[in-house]
Order: C-alpha cells, then structure tokens, then sequence
C-alpha cells in the first residue's frame, strides 16, 4: 500500500492512497497532494484569501460532493472538472477570477467541444463558485452571469425509424433480442435490465420492478429516486423473456443476463462492444447503441400518440427531460402538425 503519515492537532494520522501493484509513485504524490490540500483547508480556523482554485477545489469541493455523487456521477463529473478546470484555472487565486474570463474560457470551450460538454462546465462554475460564497472564501460570485455560448455546437441525436428497430432486432442473436426488446419497448436503462435477477420479475413476465442497476460490474441503486419504479413489459417482449426465463431458472437471486461467472452479471459495454455491435454493422447500425435505444422509445412512443407523464415514468424520469432530452419527433409528425396548422389558418 502507498501510505501517506502526517499529523494533524498534535496526533499521528495516516491516509491509505491505494494498492502499491496499481498505482504509480507519481500517482501516490499526487493523492497525497489532494488529500494535504483537504487536511490544509480543515485546519484552517478562517478561509484562506489566498487560496488557489486547486486547493480551494481538492481541498473542499470535491469532498464535499463525493459525500452526494453517485459513483458514476463521480467519474464522469470529477475527471471533467480536473481535465478542464483545475488544468485551465488551478494556480490561479480564488478571489482573482472574474466573469469575463470564464466567459472567455466557455467561448474557447465552445469552439472544440459539443454544446453539452460546455453547458456542463458552466454548470460545475456555478455550482464550484456557490459553495466557495457559502462557506465565506470569496465576497461575491463571478459566474453568476455565465451563459452556454451560442456557437457550441449542438451534436446530433440520432433515433432508430421503426423499419430500422426491426432490421435491428432480427440481427441479434437470442439474449441479445430479449435486452434489445426490453430496452426499446420498455424503456428500462442498460444498466437496470442487467442488475434484473429472478425475483424481480413476475410469473407472466409482463410487469418488473427496478430497484438496482449494474454499474462496472458493481451493485447500485438507480439513477434516482424515480428511478426505483415498476415497468410494464409488453406482450411481444415479455414473450420473448418468458422463453428466455427457461433458462434462468427458479432461484429469486439468479441474474437474468449472466456473464461467462454465473453468479456475476454482464457488463452493458461488453455485450454491446461483443455481441451486439459487430452483428448490427453490416446493416449500418451500429450507431445505435443504448443511448439511442432509450431515444427511441420515447420518440416512437410520441409519435405512437403515447402520453408523455406515462411514458417519462416508464423510462424512471421526469416529463420534463422526456421532452426536451429524449423525445425526437420524426419528420412525418412534423409534416403532419405543419399541415393541421396551415389547414387551421387558411381557409382557402
């Protein structure tokens, strides 16, 4: 074990940094100056004024959030702010940064990446800058005006046509069908039609319950609080499951989609990388990956005439992001409202 030893109020302490087979040196060092940083801002008995934006960041923020994120929240979250902010911002003093820098900051942003990667990094500002206000480590907050720039580019969402869901479904092999089926017609996230075991299923196959998910190989629970529901399974899929069920067996505790381990689930990136991906390529579609699957459902769903409220609580979220993130209308429903407008106005 990499072990860091230090004192604090006059007692010996020490911090485990990790397994010394899996981390560098240079790596310990700089977990160890993550962990001073932290140990440095406790100490203190009044906030620093001369705290830099990489003390301030490793030595209070991040601490504080790991407390709330969840852990893939944490990976995706905390390697954006360390790759962009603490490289752009870290030597920088705290009180020292201004609204027209971080302005300027999301302008360059705005050229190299996509319209969510810049929306995110303006929202980690804010969210950074409201806490270092609250515990008293600057008087006022520079990113309170930010803004997305208008040149961030919005990347396209793509969604499978229902010819396209057929020609998809039909070049999967069998257990890769019933998770494809489950996921576009359920509207259930990889990760919980995974983490699905025996006991979470009923009898008949048309109802399950979700209360975890699988996340790199580990135990979770959902996304959200809205995320713990009951989904309805349609009577296609859930034939299809209920065939698939055979083969799982009777025990409550067995996985559904087990991995070459038996007693371990698969992983949502190697039945997609493996299975899934090389058999849709020939068809051209190997663009739609889980992510797009989950577009589906909502945008076939709307264009089927499905309520919004009951669709978003089928996915485990609120309508609000089942319209604006998830719902896309297709063209022909576009043609369609355009029509019923321009026959609403003109009479002749």
């Amino acid at each position: 074990m990499w072990v860091w030893l230090y004192r604090e109020g006059g007692s010996r302490k020490y911090i485990t940094l990790g397994l010394f087979h899996k981390m560098t040196k240079a790596q310990a060092e700089k977990k160890r100056d993550e962990a001073l940083d932290e140990v440095q801002c406790r100490q203190a008995s009044a906030p620093n004024p001369d705290i830099t934006f990489g003390q301030f960041l490793n030595g209070v923020v991040l601490p504080f959030y790991r407390s709330k994120w969840k852990r893939s929240t944490a990976s995706t979250t905390e390697s954006r702010i360390q790759h962009h902010l603490a490289g752009e911002f870290g030597e920088a003093k705290l009180q020292s940064l201004t609204l027209k820098g971080f302005q300027k900051f999301l302008h360059e942003k705005a050229k190299q990446f996509s319209r969510s990667i810049v929306a995110h990094l303006r929202w980690d500002l804010r969210a950074i800058f409201k806490l270092a206000l609250a515990e008293g480590y600057i008087q006022r907050d520079p990113t309170a005006a930010l803004y997305t720039p208008k040149e961030a580019t919005v990347a396209e969402a793509r969604v499978m046509t229902g010819e396209e869901v057929e020609k998809y479904i039909g070049a999967l092999e069998v257990r890769e069908r019933v998770i494809a089926h489950i996921a576009i017609f359920a509207g259930i996230r990889p990760g919980e039609i995974l983490a699905l075991q025996r006991r979470h299923v009923t009898d008949d196959c048309r109802q399950a319950v979700i209360e975890q998910r699988i996340y790199r190989g580990d135990v979770d629970t959902p996304k959200t609080l809205t995320s713990r529901r009951k989904v309805a399974i349609p009577p296609k899929t859930a034939g299809l499951l209920k065939g698939w069920m055979q083969a799982v067996g009777d025990e409550p505790t067995a996985w559904l989609f087990v991995s070459e381990n038996p007693l371990k689930p698969m992983w949502k990136d190697n039945i997609w990388h493996r299975e899934m991906k090389p058999l849709l390529k020939p068809l051209g579609l190997e663009w739609a990956n889980f992510q797009v699957m989950r577009r589906t459902h909502a945008s076939l769903g709307h264009d089927a005439g499905i309520d919004p409220k009951v669709s978003a609580d089928q996915r485990g979220h609120g309508i609000g992001v089942a319209l604006d993130v998830y719902t896309h209308a297709s063209m022909g429903e576009r043609a369609k409202a355009a029509e019923q407008l321009e026959n609403a106005v003109l009479t002749a």
